[in-house]
């Protein structure tokens, strides 16, 4: 399966107003794709639309959030169940700092129902950090079954190396990595101990699909993905 992991919609304050879920979905089945996550920062609000835009558009799909930890580092945390997510996301809600978005100057965070209807807008800006660590994150996504994946950890912001210097020896069930940056001041070691996968980090349609991770999985569940990724570390 060809899943693009890591994918932001109209809710995140950096993502373009097109980007509902409905016309993820089809995008994602113009680029190729079989399967999906949606990741927006410090929210799950529109991963219900989501999920059903693409059960009818035939694609696998994945509840997730990309937190801004207390580090301003970026993780993804993707799990099999909206009511999963939306849980998660609501827990993490509480945690953001009591910072009101200005649409005019942060950026529009609208949530949607699948037929593109609006159904709120987000009150605290999102693109801030949290109060939880990268270690608190950690164990708050295995704890609810998910996957725990560092975003972009080879980029020069919001980035483990960016921000902490290092990998910290943590379970996690992958790294992103993106063209232009990969294996940058990652040693050897490191690589063999995670497997990677890229991911289009998508803000705007044309986005979608132009990076993705292609797994032997039969289904696209956490289960079936922490095996298959787990499968492609280099030293296994």
């Amino acid at each position: 399966m060809k899943l693009d992991l890591h994918i932001h919609s109209c809710v995140s304050p950096c993502g373009a107003l097109a980007m509902s879920p409905a016309a993820i979905a089809v995008a994602a089945v113009a680029a190729g794709m079989d399967g999906i996550a949606l990741t927006d920062h410090n929210t799950a609000l529109n991963t219900p639309a989501c999920a059903e835009a693409c059960r009818r558009a035939g694609l696998a799909f994945l509840a997730g959030v990309e937190v801004c930890t207390a580090e301003e580092l970026h993780v993804l945390c993707l799990f099999d169940s909206v009511e999963v997510a939306l849980a998660f996301g609501s827990e993490l809600y509480a945690q953001l700092p009591r910072v009101l978005n200005r649409p005019d100057k942060m950026g529009d965070q609208i949530y949607v129902d699948v037929d593109e209807n609006i159904l709120g807008e987000v009150e605290l800006y999102l693109g801030t950090g949290c109060a939880w660590s990268l270690t608190d994150v950690c164990h708050r996504v295995q704890a609810r079954g998910g996957l725990f994946i560092p975003s972009h950890v080879d980029r020069p912001h919001n980035s483990l190396l960016s921000q902490l210097g290092r990998i910290p020896d943590l379970p996690y069930d992958a790294l992103e990595v993106t063209p232009g940056y990969a294996a940058a001041g990652i040693p050897q070691s490191v690589w063999r101990r995670y497997p990677w996968i890229m991911a289009s980090d998508a803000h705007h349609l044309r986005d979608i699909g132009r990076r993705f991770v292609e797994l032997d999985v039969a289904s696209c569940d956490v289960r079936h993905v922490r095996e298959a990724l787990a499968a492609t570390r280099l030293g296994s």
